[in-house]
């Protein structure tokens, strides 16, 4: 894909969020016995807001055509995301036959692990979620037009937004402490997913309602940083407020993710253009760092540097491997991935205008 043709500000988006994550787990900076760097994992949030957001968009433009199928929709998410998935998952089991670790359970390979629990592999937890959301996508929303119409999306996705919230606190109700895992459950934890496909509904359906968006979106654009900083010396917090963290920062995320899609980036000196290159090649290995990280950060840390004494320099150097590990993953793995993906779907999207063309224009072509 050339760099061209990316948006650049849903790229920056796509950065932050992975080095969010990618810094949260890496380093600690404790203050008074706090790590103030924790709440920077929030760039899972931002992630969901972003993934709903562009499979939200290629849904509701794909489900117009009277080609569209479930398994088209289906197929082609599972192609871009399955393989290098699995291909983590194998990285993980082979890094630990040489540094035992916890094992992985079957149910991994069903995507149930965020619900029957997670041993290793930490990550994939926000995968299951993802994969689980997108099964039943197409479902309820192919439903929602059939009884209502596609124009009764526009308010029934902002009500469906806190459903996840109202779960959480009748599950606080009737469990008390909550699960130890509810974080991780797909249907307490979809807010920012939702909230992203709200905006691709508008987006695909109503585009000047989402022009009109940037105005407020630029307002609440400081409430994820707030969260950011004010979360990690704020303890202890109401359980209510645990009740909430996920939909105010799906709230904050999708301001930015409306704001920054407008964003226009022109380098004009070697310094900016390579910084926005750095920019783009992080969001394209975001997927691949965020599968792998968790997998090599503590191989290089305690086993192979582990003779090394803790401080910020050896902290760097183990991102700096981890990082570059993940990119290795992309080239070996992800990107492979995307080619064959899209060859195959423009493939078949060729054959089938061939198909509708009158005789002889594809062979004059």
């Amino acid at each position: 894909m050339q760099v061209d043709k990316r948006n650049i500000g849903l790229d920056v988006a796509r950065a932050a969020a992975i080095l969010g994550v990618f810094v949260c787990h890496g380093l600690n900076l404790e203050v008074a016995g706090k790590n103030l760097l924790a709440a920077l994992g929030s760039g899972v949030e931002l992630f969901f807001v972003l993934s709903g957001f562009l499979i939200g968009r290629i849904y509701f433009r794909s489900s117009k055509s009277s080609s569209f199928s479930f398994w088209s929709f289906w197929r082609s998410r599972w192609w871009r995301t399955l393989p290098p998935y699995f291909a983590a998952i194998l990285v993980y089991v082979g890094v630990h036959l040489a540094f035992p670790a916890e094992g992985l359970h079957w149910y991994y390979g069903l995507f149930l692990q965020n619900y029957l629990g997670v041993t290793g592999l930490g990550p994939s937890w926000s995968l299951c979620v993802e994969e689980h959301f997108y099964l039943f996508l197409p479902v309820l929303a192919l439903l929602a037009d059939q009884l209502t119409g596609r124009k009764s999306l526009r308010y029934l996705l902002p009500v469906a937004f806190f459903v996840p919230m109202v779960l959480r606190f009748v599950t606080l109700t009737i469990y008390k402490p909550l699960p130890a895992q509810w974080f991780w459950f797909t249907h307490l934890h979809c807010d920012g997913l939702i909230a992203g496909v709200w905006l691709a509904y508008l987006f695909v359906e109503d585009h000047a309602a989402f022009e009109r968006l940037k105005k407020p979106a630029k307002w609440l654009l400081p409430i994820s940083p707030l969260m950011v900083i004010i979360l990690p010396i704020w303890d202890p917090r109401p359980p209510a407020m645990d009740m909430l963290v996920n939909t105010i920062y799906a709230v904050g995320y999708a301001a930015w993710v409306r704001y920054l899609y407008d964003l226009r980036w022109n380098p004009t000196t070697v310094l900016e253009t390579r910084l926005r290159s750095a920019t783009v090649g992080v969001a394209l290995c975001s997927y691949s760092v965020y599968l792998t990280h968790a997998t090599f950060d503590p191989v290089i840390r305690h086993n192979i540097l582990g003779a090394w004494h803790r401080g910020i320099g050896k902290s760097l150097v183990v991102l700096f491997l981890t990082f570059l590990l993940g990119v290795i993953f992309y080239i070996l793995i992800e990107r492979p991935t995307i080619i064959s993906r899209d060859r195959y779907l423009n493939g078949r999207s060729r054959a089938k205008l061939d198909m509708r063309q009158p005789v002889g224009v594809s062979e004059q072509a």
